[in-house]
Order: structure tokens, then sequence, then C-alpha cells
């Protein structure tokens, strides 16, 4: 027994035994004393795991004592976890928003997916410096696009003040649809990526609803090299920065969930968020709807936070030119296709494309509700019922799921063979002197009557 005891009671770095985190876990459930205490066991024991978690444990691998033999990745990693913390600056930026991500993946543990808690402290520290860096008034981790060699980390964010427009190219002709301007539709936030969190972010362009159609036509996994061409028919309008960031606002759109109820729509008086969306909150500033754990089970009881994305590769459809009632000849114009009905925010989820499964934690947690999609693996949303948290993650390969295989279109038709030409007659040159100089008398003798009349 005594053996037995000692094995189970080493520690590992964090100070923790297995001894140590049965006692933990057990303690817990005799506080609660729940119902179905076998069924929650393995909730508890994530929830014990989870506070186990230090920052100082997020450390990079020791260098070599000679500098020159110390990897890149281990500097570039010291140099990241050695910069200041958020809450170390948390009184020079009030104003600014940074969601805590490793309390965040705390949610999402519970269902098994997101990152570990080293690797969200991390991802926690370089968005904080990016945040500083791009002068940004908010940014959370969006998640991972999976690639074939690196994957994506990507940050969503938003500037204190929005960057001069670029000027379109002189003599371009204007696109056929309309871009949606920065802060607004598909283009409400900027996005950054990076391979590493260790190294610098990489701005990805606006959209353009070209790129966002053409994504919708094609299937392409991507690389983890930005400048990589798409190679893919149709043809894509762009390099790989392109392609991605048309998921991405595609991704957006479709996955972005919130407890309903949490948010509302107002024409009189919107809100600061995209949409006019707004908090639904009381005069006191307290929520107005709080669902319980159990009712977020239900689909429709989630809401996409955001309007969804059109055939046209916008959120919404571009205003109408006005048109002319009869055309030169008195007859009417031919008046275009109808446009697609948008979409509009808070719109309930629904069963087909969502399901959702509830977490129960003891102690001082709260029951934690996540929703999965359906039609975009790796999508999730959790929301924690008691305390009114909720957060959206993405870690997948960029690709929604087909209920057919994905066939590609045919190219077009090939042109018929043209008609055999056949070969003209030269006319004689005194036949063409003859044509030239009746042209030419005949002019000068209508240069002569105009003369005349004047």
């Amino acid at each position: 027994m005594a053996e037995g005891r000692d094995y189970l009671s080493k520690i590992d770095d964090n100070g923790v035994s297995v001894y140590s985190h049965i006692t933990d876990v057990l303690a817990r459930i005799l506080a609660g004393k729940p119902a179905d205490a076998l069924d929650v066991f393995e909730s508890v024991s994530l929830e014990a795991k989870a506070g186990h978690f230090t920052p100082a444990s997020a450390t990079a691998p020791e260098a070599s004592p000679d500098a020159e033999s110390a990897s890149a990745w281990q500097t570039a990693t010291s140099t990241l976890l050695a910069a200041p913390s958020a809450d170390a600056e948390a009184e020079d930026d009030a104003e600014h928003k940074i969601p805590n991500v490793t309390e965040e993946m705390g949610f999402f543990e519970m269902a098994g997916v997101g990152v570990s808690r080293e690797e969200a402290h991390r991802v926690f520290v370089s968005m904080h410096k990016l945040q500083q860096g791009k002068k940004l008034s908010s940014v959370r981790f969006f998640g991972k696009v999976l690639g074939t060699a690196k994957d994506y980390y990507v940050a969503e964010g938003k500037y204190v003040e929005d960057p001069a427009a670029e000027e379109p190219e002189e003599g371009a002709p204007p696109p056929p649809v309309p871009i949606e301007e920065r802060g607004t539709g598909c283009n409400t936030f900027t996005y950054f990526v990076t391979t590493d969190v260790s190294e610098p972010w990489v701005e990805l362009p606006q959209v353009t609803p070209a790129q966002i159609s053409a994504a919708m036509a094609i299937r392409k996994f991507v690389t983890g090299d930005l400048s990589a061409d798409v190679r893919a028919y149709p043809p894509f309008p762009g390099k790989e920065k392109e392609y991605l960031r048309a998921q991405i606002a595609r991704i957006w759109a479709e996955t972005s969930l919130a407890p309903k109820g949490k948010f509302a729509l107002d024409a009189e008086d919107p809100g600061d968020l995209p949409f006019g969306v707004k908090p639904s909150v009381d005069d006191e500033g307290n929520p107005t709807a709080q669902l319980a754990a159990a009712d977020l089970l239900a689909v429709p009881n989630w809401s996409k936070q955001y309007m969804g994305v059109l055939g046209i590769g916008r959120c919404t459809n571009p205003p109408k030119e006005e048109e002319e009632e009869e055309g030169e000849e008195g007859a009417s114009k031919p008046k275009g296709p109808e446009p697609e009905a948008e979409v509009a925010a808070l719109t309930p989820a629904a069963d087909a494309q969502w399901s959702a499964q509830l977490y129960t934690l003891l102690g001082g947690g709260s029951a934690v509700a996540v929703a999965r999609s359906l039609v975009w693996p790796g999508a999730y949303s959790a929301a924690v019922q008691k305390e009114g948290k909720f957060a959206n993650l993405y870690i997948g390969y960029g690709q929604a799921s087909l209920q057919a295989p994905f066939a590609p279109p045919p190219p077009p038709p090939i042109e018929a063979e043209p008609d055999d030409l056949a070969e003209q007659v030269d006319m004689p040159l005194v036949d063409e002197n003859a044509l030239f100089r009746a042209t030419k008398e005949k002019e000068l003798a209508e240069a002569a009557d105009e003369a005349e009349e004047e």
C-alpha cells in the first residue's frame, strides 16, 4: 500500500499528483452532492485540472548556455513571454477590450475542443502585443485554420481609428458588385494571422464580393503560405491571403452565436455593435433576459450575431440605381433579377445546422452549454449560464461540410470550328482608280453646292 501511495503521490511540473487530484475531485463532489455524481465526475475532474494552470508554467524550454545554439523558436517564445501581461497594463488600456483566452478555452475544454492552457496563454500575450502595436480598440481569438504545411492562428480586431481606404487603380473599371467599406458587412472586423504566436501578426486585406463568391465555388485547403497561388477552377481572384480572408468571412457570419435574448435590434436606437445590435439591458444596466442552462439545449435558443452572407458576396444588397422608366424609343428598360433576401442579424439557429450539449460543473462553476456547428466542422459556441458569459471558437480546415461529393463546375463548351473562308478576288487597279475618282468628284460637287448656298 505504501509503495502504491508513493507512486500516486508523484507530482508533475505544476505540483499536482494523481492522489491530490482525486482528493480534490472527491471534495468537490461531496461539497455539491449532485444527484448524478457519476455522470458529472469527468466534468468535475476537468474543472479541477483547469485550476492547476498558472501563467508562470507557460515557459519556453530552457535554452542552451551557448546563445548561438539557442533555436529561433526558443528565443522568440522567451521574448514573447517576457513581455508585460495585459493585466499589468489594464489601467492604461481600460478602454481596450481583449477577452481572457485562457478562461474561454476552459469553457470549450468541457466539450474536448480548443487549445491547451499553455498555448492559450501564449496566444493571449501575443494578442496583447498585437493590440498595443496596431492600436486596436478590441481583439479576440477567432481560432485556428488548419493547413497542409502550417496552421494559421487568427485574431479578430477593430482599429481605434480606421486606416485610410486604398484608392482604386487609375483607369480600373468599377467592380460589378460594390465592395463593403471597412467596418461594415463582411469587412466589419479586421483579421490578423500568424503561423507562430511568437512571431509578428500579418494583417489580411479587406475582402471583396468577387473573392467570397469565388470561394463558394471551390474547395481548397490552405498551405500556411499567404503568398501561395490558389490553383483551382473556377480561377480564384487572388492569392492564399485573399482566399483565407474570404473563408473567414463566411465562417464568421455563419458560426458566431450568442444566447437568445443576450442582444436586441432597435431600428430607432441602434447600438454600437455591428448591424445595429445592442445588449439587452434594463435601465440599471442589468440583462433583461437570462436563459436557464437547460434552455440552451434547444438550438433555437441560440441566435446568430451577424447577418448572413449572400450569394453575391455581401451581407446586404447594394443600393439600387435609379432606373429610367422608358428607354430612348419609349420602350421600358428590362429589369435585372430580383435581389436575394437578406438574412437579418439575431436570426435563431437552425436544428439542422447545429447541435447543443450541456456540461455540468460543480463548486464555484456553472453549467456550460456548447453548441457545435454541423455545417462548418470545427465551429463551436459556448455559454456559461450562471455568469452570463459566452464565446465563439473555430478550429478546422476552413471547409464546409457537403451533403454530396463536391463536383467542380464544368469548363465552358468548346467553340465550334469557324466556317471555311472563301478567297475574294481583288478588284483590278483600273476599276479601283475609277471608284476612287468617282468618290472624290462627288465630294467636290457637294462642297461646291454648299458654297453656292452660303
